[in-house]
């Protein structure tokens, strides 16, 4: 099954074309099924629920993590759904990893305010980590729109490190399954830590590549000892969702908006993009085949799905619409409409003439990037 959601599984590899799509939206998993003619909306569950990420263990158990109302988890390919809350003392998760870790079977949930936790009996009961809340400059973590308090963005699992991104504020290591976390200090300034996507390369686990938005795209050759910037392509400044091929590593693709959210809400369009890096980041190809150019929403999932004969990719926008490529990201096609995709209330500012919204207008940003901001919404 492909996993298609804003903060869950993005990398995955299969014997065959997967038959299913389980997509994580803001009203609920939608499950597209394949058929002769192409994708169809098989069931829609946990509708009127906000799911944030989708994730699943290698015996097809799947997870999803929602706002406000926990973890649920599915036996059965996501028709039914139980909650699975035992030990949770918080409900709003903004990411989901479920995988190996250190040869264990394990999910990750991760939580505003950032909090972790973990299940090694598949959701049955929950422990936090409270080592990730020990780190330095905790008390600096944080986000623009209300409550103002940074959640944890995104959770890699790459053998026996755990990796763990705060929205705003650190890139944070365990290698001792979270008993301990070493903040990899991608900037001395926690607010320039905005981590939206982390990746590890498949076959040199020292070079870590990261979407930090406000800053742009970095990596580290050193296992996050030092960070260079990776140049974005002109026709974009804040990456969301970056993938990288598992077998090709030097192929990269990556989502981005023009402007950044601030200029999105004010004018009601992120212009949302896609692009292909051949080169792990060197250069950028806008991908155009099929894709609305100059498009209201923002591509806010994006999946690669790995196959003996290829891969496919698939990406989802703020207006629920969802597309399918087979060919390396040189024409895509819309299989599906479902309900937005979106990080939080991303979805609700990208309307024109709406009212003003708490959650999406009432931004506090520091002064880096509140220069920056100025400075990008004169280009645009």
């Amino acid at each position: 099954m492909i996993l298609l959601s804003n903060g869950g599984t993005h990398i995955q590899r299969a014997a065959s074309p997967s038959e299913s799509i389980a997509v994580g939206t803001v009203d609920g998993v939608a499950i597209l099924a394949r058929t002769e003619k192409g994708w169809t909306v098989k069931h829609r569950a946990l509708q009127g629920v906000f799911v944030s990420a989708v994730t699943a263990l290698d015996d097809g158990t799947l997870f999803a993590a929602t706002r406000g109302v926990g973890v649920a988890r599915s036996d059965d390919g996501g028709i039914t759904w139980k909650w699975v809350n035992n030990g949770l003392s918080h409900y709003e998760f903004w990411s989901a990893r479920a995988g190996k870790l250190q040869g264990r079977d394990v999910v990750f949930a991760g939580a505003l305010p950032a909090h972790l936790y973990a299940s090694e009996d598949k959701g049955e009961t929950w422990r936090e980590l409270p080592a990730l809340r020990n780190t330095d400059n905790v008390a600096k973590w944080t986000f623009p729109p209300p409550p103002r308090v940074g959640h944890i963005k995104d959770i890699v699992l790459d053998g026996d490190r755990l990796l763990v991104g705060i929205e705003i504020g650190a890139l944070l290591v365990s290698t001792n399954f979270g008993e301990s976390f070493i903040d990899l200090k991608v900037d001395p300034d926690p607010q320039e830590c905005d981590i939206h996507r982390v990746l590890v390369h498949p076959e040199r686990p020292d070079r870590l590549i990261i979407a930090n938005g406000i800053v742009g795209m970095m990596a580290s050759e050193d296992g996050g000892k030092t960070w260079l910037k990776i140049p974005m392509p002109p026709a974009a400044d804040y990456p969301d969702a970056i993938v990288i091929h598992p077998e090709q590593p030097d192929l990269l693709f990556m989502t981005a908006g023009v402007g950044w959210p601030l200029h999105w809400y004010e004018r009601g369009r992120a212009r949302g993009k896609i692009f292909r890096s051949p080169d792990a980041g060197k250069t950028w190809q806008r991908l155009l085949g099929g894709l609305p150019n100059g498009q209201r929403a923002l591509f806010s999932a994006l999946t690669i799905e790995t196959r003996p004969n290829g891969y496919a990719l698939y990406a989802a926008d703020t207006d629920g619409q969802v597309f399918e490529s087979l060919d390396g990201g040189d024409s895509w096609t819309i299989i599906a409409d479902v309900a937005p995709v979106s990080k939080g209330e991303f979805y609700k500012g990208l309307v024109r003439d709406r009212v003003k919204l708490a959650g999406v207008d009432d931004i506090v940003a520091n002064a880096k990037a509140s220069k920056r901001w100025d400075e990008a919404g004169k280009k645009l």
